[in-house]
Formats: C-alpha cells, sequence, structure tokens
C-alpha cells in the first residue's frame, strides 16, 4: 500500500471545505466488500468512515454513510445481504466522510429517519458545503431508544469528544458498540475541534454506560474487543494526564509521549508502522504526538488549528515548548504496513 497524508475531502469538508473537495479523495480506496461481523450485523470498509448494516425484522440500519459518491456502492453492498429497504440511517458525527451520501441514500428511500445528536445537526447546517438531504430529521439531545426487542438501538452522546456531540450506537442482542471517530484505527483519534481533554471523559462515560459489549467496531479500520476500547480509554486518559505534567514541568511535548512509552500495554497504540486501508492520518506514534500537541495548546489557552490537530508541529511559545518535527512527520516512504487484524470471536 501506498500511504498518503492527504486528509483532503476527509476532515477538511468539515471545516468548511467547497463542494469541490467533497469528494472522493486521492488516494481513498473505495468501499470493500461487505464484511460480516456477527448475527445480523456486516460492516462496509473504505470509501470513506465504515458503514455499518444492521438487517431487522421491518428494514435495514445504516450507521454512516462515506463520502460523497458512494451511496450507490453501499446500497449494492446491502443487496448481497438482503432485499429489505433502508429504513434508519444514523449519523455519528458530522465529518464528511460519514454523512457524505446520507442526502443519495434518502433520495432513494424518502422515508427513512436519519437520526443525529443535535450537536452534530447544528455543526452539519452550520457548514455551507454540505447539501440540505444530510441533515437529520430526528434528533435528540443525550440519549435515545429506537425499536424494541431484538431490533433494539440504543444511542448515547456525552459531549464533546472527537468533534462537539459524537453518537454512539449500540446494538444490545448482538453485543455490538459503535464508535465513529472516537476510536479509529485503535489508535488516538483525530481531534479536529481541540477537545483533548475531554475525550476520555465521553469514553469513561461510555464505559460506565453501556452493559454487554463484546464487539467495539471502529469509525473507521477494524473490529475490536471490549477490552481494546478499555485500554485506549486509559491510554486516552493518561495521555492527557502526562502532557499536563509535562506542560507543567516545562518539558516539551515529546515527554508526554515518553512516559505513555513506559507502559507495554500501550505498544500497539504507539505502533510506528502505517495502518492497512488508511490513506491519511499518519501513525499511531504520530498521532499520539499530535494530540499531545493539541492538549498542550489547549493548556496555554491557544487556538487549536487543523494544521497543529493534524501533524504541523507545535511551536514553542511563552507558554511552552515546542515539539519536535519529526515526531508527527508523515511516514517516510517503505513505512512497514501492520497487518489487518481478524474480526474477533466476541468472547
Amino acid at each position: 500500500m501506498k500511504a498518503t497524508i492527504a486528509v483532503t475531502a476527509l476532515v477538511m469538508g468539515a471545516l468548511g471545505a467547497t463542494p469541490a473537495m467533497a469528494q472522493r479523495g486521492p488516494g481513498l480506496p473505495p468501499p470493500e466488500p461487505i464484511e460480516h461481523i456477527t448475527g445480523n450485523v456486516y460492516k462496509i470498509f473504505g470509501g470513506g468512515g465504515n458503514t455499518l448494516v444492521v438487517v431487522q425484522k421491518d428494514g435495514v440500519v445504516l450507521v454512516d454513510t462515506k463520502m460523497p459518491g458512494n451511496g450507490q456502492a453501499i446500497l449494492d453492498e446491502v443487496k448481497k445481504v438482503t432485499d429489505k429497504p433502508i429504513v434508519t440511517i444514523i449519523n455519528t458525527h458530522s465529518h464528511p466522510d460519514h454523512i457524505g451520501s446520507t442526502d443519495f441514500i434518502r433520495e432513494k428511500y424518502p422515508n427513512v429517519k436519519v437520526i443525529s445528536s443535535e450537536a452534530t445537526k447544528d455543526e452539519i447546517a452550520k457548514n455551507p458545503s454540505y447539501k440540505p438531504g444530510v441533515l437529520p430529521n430526528v434528533t435528540y439531545k443525550d440519549r435515545l431508544t429506537v425499536g424494541t426487542g431484538e431490533d433494539r438501538v440504543e444511542l448515547y452522546s456525552f459531549g464533546q469528544a472527537h468533534t462537539g456531540g459524537d453518537t454512539f450506537v449500540y446494538f444490545p442482542a448482538s453485543h455490538v458498540l459503535f464508535m465513529g471517530d472516537v476510536m479509529a484505527w485503535n489508535m488516538a483519534p483525530f481531534l479536529p475541534s481541540g477537545g483533548a481533554s475531554m475525550l476520555p471523559t465521553a469514553e469513561e462515560k461510555l464505559i460506565a454506560t453501556v452493559k454487554g459489549a463484546k464487539f467495539v467496531v471502529e469509525g473507521h479500520g477494524y473490529v475490536d474487543t471490549w477490552q481494546d476500547l478499555v485500554r485506549i480509554t486509559r491510554f486516552n486518559r493518561d495521555l492527557v494526564s502526562f502532557a499536563k505534567a509535562a506542560y507543567d514541568r516545562g518539558d516539551p511535548p515529546g515527554a508526554a509521549v515518553a512516559e505513555l512509552k513506559k507502559n507495554p500495554e500501550y505498544a500497539p497504540l504507539l505502533d510506528t508502522r502505517i495502518k492497512d486501508g488508511l490513506p491519511y492520518g499518519n501513525t499511531p506514534f504520530a498521532r499520539a504526538n499530535m494530540n499531545v500537541n493539541v492538549a498542550y495548546a489547549e493548556f496555554a489557552g491557544e487556538t487549536v488549528g487543523f494544521g497543529t490537530a493534524n501533524g504541523a508541529p507545535l511551536p514553542a511559545t511563552a507558554k511552552h515548548k515546542g515539539s519536535n518535527p519529526a515526531d508527527t512527520a508523515p511516514p517516510a516512504p517503505g513505512t512497514p504496513v501492520a497487518p489487518r487484524p481478524p474480526i474477533p470471536a466476541g468472547k
């Protein structure tokens, strides 16, 4: 795989891109064939974020719809497992690689319910590059339950995390929890809006609330276990704690990552390899350093810009030392690629 670090349309669209930018970016792989996770639950990888497909009694629930231009590909993959109509779309957050084909699908299924948190709807509505068809027609503030019995779906939002109102989607009957981009590629998530200190708070509230989850599906990437979620939550909490301690000591940001590296449990979350299927976003090691840089900017009361969140070195100021540019640099040609993990057994 040839890696690129062109986030381009994927995140820039959420930050005010033009419609021309909100197309499938160079190097972004198309949707892959639908994968079975467990029971009536499937996943479609590629073309932006993961799309979760859940076949229920009266129709299909989709969670996230990738970049614009992928709607027909999503429907074609769904047809491989069922002829039932799409009845519900849940959009986990406001970024274009997760809501981009919602309007196409609702044109095919005009009666579909499109659900998001109130905060996500507000973020979508404020972005002039989005088409009206991506706006939800059902919103909730903190919690929402849709359906009953085997078709019960639980939605939770705990405030600022990866964005201002991420939705976590839990299907109790199949023990499947969909994380959106609060957990992506099993590494520290992208924080374009800051929120480094709020991210672990949202994750900790999620862990305290959801009971019985066995399959944890990332917003990008793979299917993890509950233990993986618990580990990355501890990692994100320690990242903020170590960053604050290093900041207060007057140490550079890399000192916080050095503390993280002392815990062997965190080795996979600080890997220097590229993730298979990830054409943007850098390595887990670089992403951890980026989030420490974001935390430093927050502690200093500085604006967290897109550049800082996506790998630009943190400049030295009167309030803190600068970061080492090598810690967040794009991966060099020939950087090894980590193999794709299998879908866990869910035990």
